[in-house]
C-alpha cells in the first residue's frame, strides 16, 4: 500500500466530513437561481476513533462558515454562519483498502447569519461523498422545508488545512500510532 493511495482514500473520508452545519430559522425561502459560496472550518470527532480496521463510525462536525459570497444582496444576504453535521458510516478506516460507506440518512445543517441581523437555515440531505483525482467532494440537497436555499445542491470540496492533518495522522495510525479521535477540516462550499 502506498502513501499516495492512502492519501487518495482518506481524502474521500475527509470529503464526507466537509459539510459541517447547525439549526435555525427566520427568512423567506430562496429561489432556485441563488448561489452562495463560503469556507467551512470545523472540528471533527470520530466515534469510535478512526483506526486501521474498518468499523461502523459516527462522525460529528461542528464549526463556522465564513468568507461568504452571496449572489443575493441587501439585508438578507448571508454574511456567515455555523455548521453541524452527523455522518454515519457503515465502514470507515485509515486503511486505503477500505471503501468508506456513508449510510443513507446522514444530515448537515447550516444556520446562516444574515446582513440584517436575522438568521435562516439550510438542512442538507441525500449526502454523498466522491473522490476525483485525489480531491474529496461532498454533495447533498437542501430540503424544501429549509428557510434558505431550498432545493439547491451543496458541493463541498475538501482542502486539508489543519493543525491535525488527518492524512498524516492516518499514515501514522497505519504505522502503529493510536487511532484518531479528533481532527479539523477546511472546506470550500458552494450552493447552486
Amino acid at each position: 500500500m502506498s502513501v499516495r493511495r492512502n492519501a487518495l482514500t482518506v481524502s474521500a473520508v475527509l470529503a464526507a466530513l466537509a459539510a459541517g452545519v447547525a439549526p435555525s430559522a427566520d427568512a423567506a425561502p430562496a429561489t432556485a437561481s441563488e448561489i452562495l459560496n463560503c469556507t467551512v472550518n470545523a472540528a471533527v470527532t470520530f466515534d469510535p476513533a478512526l483506526s486501521d480496521g474498518p468499523e461502523a463510525t459516527t462522525v460529528t462536525i461542528g464549526g463556522t462558515a465564513t468568507g461568504c459570497t452571496d449572489s443575493q444582496s441587501g439585508p438578507t444576504a448571508v454574511v456567515g454562519g455555523t455548521v453541524t453535521a452527523t455522518l454515519t458510516f457503515g465502514t470507515l478506516s485509515c486503511n486505503p483498502l477500505t471503501v468508506p460507506a456513508l449510510v443513507p440518512g446522514s444530515t448537515a445543517t447550516f444556520t446562516w447569519n444574515l446582513q440584517n441581523g436575522t438568521q435562516a437555515s439550510s438542512t442538507i440531505t441525500d449526502i454523498a461523498a466522491v473522490e476525483v483525482d485525489g480531491a474529496g467532494t461532498l454533495t447533498g440537497t437542501v430540503t424544501g422545508s429549509s428557510s434558505r436555499l431550498a432545493g439547491e445542491t451543496l458541493t463541498a470540496v475538501l482542502n486539508i488545512d489543519s493543525d491535525q492533518p488527518i492524512i498524516d495522522n492516518c499514515v501514522d495510525v497505519l504505522l502503529g500510532a493510536p487511532p484518531i479521535a479528533h481532527s479539523t477540516l477546511t472546506a470550500a462550499t458552494a450552493f447552486s
